[in-house]
């Protein structure tokens, strides 16, 4: 029984920091139209869902938007 919540507790604590340590959402906008645009990572948050993510945020960059928050 100790030997399961010593792992239950590394599973929770390391599962923490990796959500932590990246973004999960950007909100992006049109500096001229004021028009706003976000992008996020899915549920998952998987390496393939965080590539996306980052083509997202590159994609509107290449338009012209700005990064105006991230967390």
């Amino acid at each position: 029984m100790r030997r399961l919540l010593c792992l239950c507790a590394i599973f929770l604590m390391s599962g923490c920091a990796s959500f932590s340590a990246e973004h999960s959402r950007t909100l992006l906008m049109d500096r001229t139209t004021g028009e706003m645009k976000e992008c996020t990572v899915d549920k998952w948050r998987t390496s393939e869902s965080y590539e996306k993510y980052q083509g997202c945020v590159s994609a509107y960059e290449a338009e012209g938007y700005t990064i105006w928050s991230q967390y």
